[in-house]
């Protein structure tokens, strides 16, 4: 496996008690062998060497070694809770070496400008076809477009960098290979897998000290409790999709860190990946017999994004967006061109 270079760990001030504060949530440094929660909503410590930043939406993993790795580009509205963040955690810049672009879209690379005025000389990590599909124009510039929306939308576009300023910051420097990882010393080492389906370009990230896997949107999401998940998001490839989703099942997991809508520790880690797989599945069934009742691409798909949407609770997807991704998932489950 191929290491990139690794060296100064940051410092973390907690309070004597075992507690540290991250913006205005409170959490304990043992929650990882406590297993008190199964399902973590807002970010907070899960290990001494991992934590949970960012939103309930949108999801950010701070892992630290000598060096340290954040996990996930989420979107500009979401740093201004980062920044605070990291600096309630004192965090020197200079250790954070890389961040991990889970995949393309919009959603999951919008803080990247952000990360490279915080942190100069970090490295942004990718998959090739992630690098390729950055490189294109079109695209940059439409992930620069939904950032910059969602943040006034929002209205923290004051507190936010204009990504439209910066699209070239949205690229990949580093590309990762199935099964390559970074060596971040002191014994962490972090995994990278390839997980096509919901992209092309989707890599699930693993920490092996702590069983620790993040698989980006390769999973359904939780919705209101834990074992209730939404409709999969296989809109690139549904074979793929659950091939990487039966994948991901083969790893021993007792922390679970999504993109959207926070992570999952002990059992209900591993369990809640087994749900997304029979989640996946059920769904494939549905749509086969649902598409033999109406004979109607678009019909089905209407249906489904209607539904779908109240799920996702997503702000930045839009009814129209729904339709396109489900549609373009309904085609690859049904085998239609």
């Amino acid at each position: 496996m191929n290491v990139l270079a690794a060296s100064v760990r940051p410092e973390w001030k907690g309070s004597a008690t075992g507690h540290a504060r991250i913006g205005d949530f409170r959490f304990r440094t043992n929650l990882h062998k406590e297993a008190v929660f199964v399902w973590i909503k807002e970010p907070r410590r899960l290990t001494d060497r991992i934590d949970f930043l960012g939103t309930h939406e949108l999801c950010f993993y701070l892992i630290r070694g000598q060096d340290a790795v954040i996990v996930g580009g989420g979107m500009s509205h979401a740093t201004p809770a980062l920044r605070s963040q990291l600096d309630e955690m004192r965090i020197d810049p200079a250790t954070v070496k890389y961040a991990v672009v889970t995949h393309s879209h919009f959603d999951h690379c919008g803080a990247v400008p952000f990360f490279r005025e915080q942190f100069p000389g970090i490295q942004i990590i990718g998959t090739a076809a992630a690098r390729d599909a950055l490189a294109k124009p079109k695209v940059a510039d439409y992930n620069a477009k939904m950032n910059d929306k969602a943040a006034f939308d929002l209205g923290v576009a004051d507190s936010c960098l204009r990504v439209s300023d910066c699209t070239t910051g949205l690229s990949i420097d580093t590309v990762v290979s199935d099964g390559e990882s970074i060596d971040l010393g002191q014994d962490v080492e972090v995994q990278f897998y390839e997980v096509p389906g919901h992209s092309r370009c989707c890599v699930a990230t693993y920490v092996p000290m702590y069983k620790a896997l993040f698989p980006t949107d390769t999973t359904p999401h939780p919705v209101n409790e834990w074992t209730n998940l939404s409709f999969p998001s296989a809109q690139y490839s549904f074979p793929l999709y659950v091939e990487s989703l039966r994948r991901l099942n083969a790893f021993e997991v007792d922390i679970l860190g999504l993109d959207h809508h926070g992570a999952f520790t002990g059992e209900q880690a591993q369990e809640f990946l087994k749900m997304g797989l029979q989640r996946t599945l059920e769904f494939q069934q549905r749509v086969e017999t649902r598409y033999q009742e109406l004979q109607d691409l678009d019909a089905v798909a209407w249906e489904i994004a209607h539904e779908g949407l109240q799920m996702v609770k997503l702000p930045f997807i839009t009814e129209d967006l729904m339709f396109i991704i489900t549609r373009a998932m309904l085609k690859s489950v049904l085998g239609i061109a």
